[in-house]
């Protein structure tokens, strides 16, 4: 039984967390702290009566506090007051392990990983993420299955972050365990979260692309492909760039195979996608588009049919040459590149070369670049044997 002095102070600290949480909602925070802080004080000389009752509520309140500094901008204070409020509750857990606790402190990890991340501190960041996936995974089966979305959400920062980090490791095991959470949520019945998968599988496949492993990158490309395609029968337009980069990556990857057949056809899909896209936003898409015919006259290269390498680098040129045109700080270098690319791969003469230096003298930054653009053209003349 409680004295009457301990049901007084319980009743006045629950009158201020109650005054404290609507000035929170009115945004009037000084004022709300000053609130919280004074319950918290209460709670903390109540928990020395019964510290299994109050201690959930003093981390309760210091939760409420970490709120209220995280509105502030104060993110190392927020980050103290979620510390504690961990701090309180481990220890509880310690003694019983409730699942009430474990839903506590996955979410105070969490909100404090949420916290570093905001301020661009990812290690520690990934570390605290970690740690409140370790809490869900003590949940009952049943339990666990219901906290799916609180999981993904976590999956998905890992994977900004550890991406961010250039982890190949530890990107590919946040995506995988997304994935997972996904291929659970996802059912014939409905579209919903078919659109995350998809895009899920495209990161995952770019992953894997980008660290060489590109037979891996097939596979799930693929898988990414089939839902894309399925998704764009209802909103084409959505759907472009992203089936764009694909099927260019398939073709790259297909080649890389010397399965031409299927590359080719792979080369097709981006193409009509991105020609698409350029009729939307020509300068946004175009270079992407350019580089795809780079890529094309190297398919065709490769396989020795110049006839077919020399157009797709003809329209290289032409897309730099229209792209130098709107931004030529930006494209004239990458002109007089493909130009001098031409003399060289493709057969073109050599007085496409007079064309390159013209830009060359004309472009008035990156002299490093410029020079070293200036010593290709003259070691191509030296060789070729070039008439002045």
């Amino acid at each position: 039984m409680y004295n009457l002095e301990t049901i007084i102070e319980e009743n006045i600290a629950k009158a201020l967390i109650n005054s404290a949480d609507s000035y929170r909602e009115q945004g009037k925070f000084k004022m709300s702290k000053r609130l919280y802080l004074k319950a918290l004080k209460l709670r903390e000389g109540l928990s020395l009566t019964n510290q299994i009752y109050y201690q959930p509520l003093i981390a309760e309140t210091l939760n409420s506090l970490a709120v209220i500094s995280q509105e502030e901008n104060r993110y190392d204070l927020a980050i103290e007051y979620h510390l504690g409020a961990i701090f309180m509750i481990e220890e509880l857990f310690s003694i019983t392990p409730l699942e009430s606790y474990v839903y506590l402190l996955a979410k105070s990890y969490t909100d404090i990983a949420h916290l570093y991340r905001r301020g661009h501190q990812y290690s520690k960041s990934e570390f605290f993420y970690n740690e409140a996936l370790k809490f869900y995974k003590k949940l009952p089966e049943e339990r666990f299955s219901q906290s799916q979305i609180q999981r993904l959400n976590i999956y998905n920062h890992l994977s900004v972050i550890c991406n961010a980090k250039n982890s190949f490791q530890e990107t590919k095991d946040a995506y995988m365990g997304a994935l997972n959470i996904y291929t659970h949520l996802v059912n014939e019945e409905s579209d919903v979260y078919r659109d995350e998968l998809a895009t899920l599988l495209f990161d995952l496949a770019r992953l894997y692309f980008k660290h060489e492993q590109k037979n891996r990158a097939g596979e799930i490309y693929l898988k990414a492909v089939e839902i894309l395609l399925y998704l764009s029968q209802k909103d084409d337009k959505r759907y472009r760039e992203i089936l764009a980069i694909t099927f260019h990556d398939l073709a790259q990857i297909y080649t890389s195979q010397l399965e031409y057949a299927n590359a080719l056809s792979a080369y097709r899909a981006s193409l009509k996608y991105y020609i698409a896209l350029v009729e939307e936003n020509p300068l946004k898409y175009s270079p992407s588009l350019a580089t795809v015919f780079q890529n094309l006259a190297l398919f065709y290269k490769r396989q020795n049919k110049i006839d077919l390498a020399q157009y797709f680098h003809l329209k290289v040129i032409e897309s730099y040459t229209d792209l130098a045109h709107y931004n030529e700080s930006s494209y004239s270098l990458k002109l007089v590149s493909a130009i001098i690319d031409g003399v060289i791969y493709y057969q073109q003469h050599t007085l496409f070369l007079y064309q390159a230096e013209v830009i060359l003298k004309s472009h008035k930054e990156e002299e490093e670049k410029k020079m070293e653009l200036f010593k290709r053209i003259d070691s191509l003349r030296e060789e070729r044997n070039f008439v002045y």
